[in-house]
């Protein structure tokens, strides 16, 4: 009953009556666990096992009490608390709160009072409270909740005591609940004065801090006191997160007294936190300076904010840029074990002959042709589609964030963690991921299977001179007038496989394309200042305008961008332009998939404007056999 197969009327069809017909109260006292989702599992067997005995009325009460009990309880969520405790990508999921129709909440509700365990008693009233509004049910649930917080007390696995007591005192916080507000305070505040002195309790102490906030409560100058000596004491047994989240409890302490000068101060302990963690490093794992790198560069950032003293920030700042350099030599490449996949590489022989095959016994421009015409640039909607999969199938992939670090240790970009929803393959994080599953997977492949062999029969075949090449670039729309020498040896350099030349010929022929095929449809690529000087822009800014992507298509531009200035991609643009780029840089799948492109949109410039066509293949028509 878990699914929405039926419908809502129908769905469980069971009164107050039928429930109380059911000792469904001794399944609950089974249970070892005293929380809502083992109750779940317990009374979903119950209502299978009666469903199957033909007891359907039976079946339908255990399944009703059993979705409530699955609800997964999001207590930061706004508005209903009980969502789905499943959802797909497809629209399916596990029923919520808000879906229980009027009769099945009218059989609860007539319950309610009756439930003797408090975390059911607690679940069910708190959902007449969401659905229904009701006050009395309201104040039952506060009741019910630090009952079932009491019994699931310890010092160790807390959340689920904290949970309840974070709905107890979220519900008591709104108006008319006084009474239930102040019963509350009192069970947070004995709680954290009982644990105050246990360190083992780790960070209990700041969760229920947190619900103090909520309530807007608490002695400012005593809990921020509790706050730095808790923080103290876990710096001394070099327990630095926890030290960190009580500093940083200190400081909302702090800024909620408006004592700025407290806060800094904090801050400033928070980043020294940061800063022992890094030199510490991970905990029974050795050396790892990407961890170091990361922490350090953290307690830079902190520092800086909290107005620390500039020789301190300095220092820690040039600590931070060593640990940046030694992380490189921990960056190994992530191997696809290939071989192990079955029929790989009998797939990549196969394909690797058909690409060889495709451009040889042909003459030399014909080969041109059929070379350019061997793929097309990356499809944007299949790398949203292969996205939408993946989310499906290995959502950890995009609940992670990740970071993109240049070749200097430094992190230039990054991508947030956050849950895939199934409308952002169009957002920017996704759009990164996209590029960073093209320049792992994509391009390489590409130059693998197809590119490369190709290029090497050409080679092998014809002498691949200048004067050879020269057709397609003379009087070619995308290359401006006298850039076609240039043009010609960087691609000439690429067929003979020297991609050190080859990149820094072309790379910054691309800019001057884009900006002479803008200028040629009149569009201004330069801006001005207010002293009337003027400044063109650079390909940061051209390969994001709206008329180059009608010029060249969503397609390549998703290329063009991912390789040159995407720094989950290659950023090979900006790292060239800054001689970032070390020689190796241009050896790479990336550099040769952007030769075979732009060879691509040379060729596609060339037919544009040439007196005879080709046919799907590439191969040359005559005159009479033109269409």
């Amino acid at each position: 009953m878990s699914e929405e197969t039926e419908e809502p009327e129908e769905r469980f069809n069971v009164t107050a009556e039928a429930l109380r017909e059911y000792d469904w109260a001794s399944v609950i006292d089974s249970c070892e666990r005293k929380e809502c989702f083992h109750y779940y599992e317990r009374l979903s067997a119950e209502s299978a096992k009666l469903d199957t005995r033909g007891d359907k009325l039976g079946g339908r009460v255990f399944a009703l009490l059993s979705v409530v009990a699955s609800f997964h309880a999001n207590y930061d969520a706004s508005g209903n608390p009980y969502g789905s405790m499943w959802s797909g990508f497809n629209g399916r999921r596990s029923l919520n709160a808000e879906d229980l129709t009027e009769r099945d909440l009218a059989a609860l509700a007539g319950v309610v009072d009756e439930i003797t365990d408090p975390e059911l008693r607690a679940r069910v009233a708190d959902v007449l409270w969401v659905t229904k509004r009701n006050f009395k049910t309201a104040k039952s649930a506060i009741v019910a909740f630090l009952e079932s917080a009491e019994r699931l007390k310890t010092n160790d696995m807390w959340p689920p005591y904290s949970d309840r007591l974070t709905r107890a005192a979220q519900i008591a916080a709104k108006k008319g609940f006084e009474s239930e507000k102040a019963d509350v305070l009192q069970a947070i505040e004995a709680s954290i004065t009982e644990h105050a002195t246990d360190l083992k309790s780790g960070l209990l102490c700041d969760r229920l801090m947190g619900i103090m906030v909520v309530l807007k409560a608490g002695n400012m100058p005593e809990y921020a006191g509790l706050s730095e000596k808790l923080a103290r004491q876990f710096s001394e047994q070099g327990n630095w997160h926890f030290a960190e989240v009580y500093w940083e409890r200190a400081e909302l302490w702090h800024r909620r007294a408006k004592n700025e000068a407290e806060v800094l101060r904090c801050r400033i302990a928070r980043g020294e936190c940061y800063v022992s963690r890094a030199e510490a490093g991970p905990v029974g794992r050795g050396t790892n300076y990407m961890y170091s790198a990361h922490w350090m560069g953290r307690a830079v950032e902190m520092l800086r904010s909290a107005k620390a003293a500039s020789e301190r920030v300095a220092a820690v700042n040039k600590r931070f840029l060593e640990l940046q350099k030694l992380s490189l030599g921990e960056m190994g490449r992530v191997e696809v074990p290939v071989d192990e996949l079955p029929g790989f590489r009998e797939e990549e022989q196969k394909a690797r002959k058909a690409a060889a095959e495709r451009v040889r016994g042909v003459d030399f421009p014909t080969a041109i042709a059929r070379f350019a015409l061997i793929n097309r640039p990356t499809s944007v909607e299949g790398m949203k589609e292969q996205y939408a999969k993946t989310a499906e199938s290995a959502p950890l992939m995009h609940i992670i964030g990740a970071s993109a670090i240049d070749r200097s240790g430094m992190t230039t970009d990054r991508i947030p963690a956050r849950l895939p929803r199934e409308d952002d393959q169009n957002d920017e994080a996704a759009r990164k991921q996209m590029v960073q599953q093209a320049q792992i997977v994509n391009w390489p492949l590409r130059v693998a299977w197809q590119i490369n062999p190709a290029r090497e029969a050409i080679r092998g075949e014809h002498g691949v001179r200048l004067r050879d090449l020269w057709f397609l670039v003379e009087n070619n729309p995308f290359i401006p007038a006298g850039h076609e020498g240039i043009v010609l040896r960087g691609i000439q350099a690429g067929f003979c496989g020297d991609w050190l030349t080859a990149m820094h010929l072309l790379v910054p022929q691309v800019e001057a394309s884009i900006r002479h095929v803008l200028q040629q449809r009149g569009v201004v690529t330069s801006t001005m200042d207010g002293e009337g000087l003027q400044k063109e822009l650079d390909l940061n800014q051209l390969l994001w305008m709206k008329e180059v992507e009608e010029v060249f298509g969503l397609d390549v531009l998703f290329d063009l961008r991912g390789i040159l200035i995407e720094r989950f991609g290659h950023n090979l643009r900006n790292e060239l332009a800054h001689g970032l780029l070390p020689e190796g840089g241009c050896y790479h799948p990336a550099t040769e998939y952007l030769w075979w492109l732009l060879l691509h949109i040379y060729w596609r410039g060339f037919h544009f404007v040439q007196t005879y066509e080709v046919d799907h293949l590439g191969n040359h028509l005559p005159p009479e056999k033109k269409s």
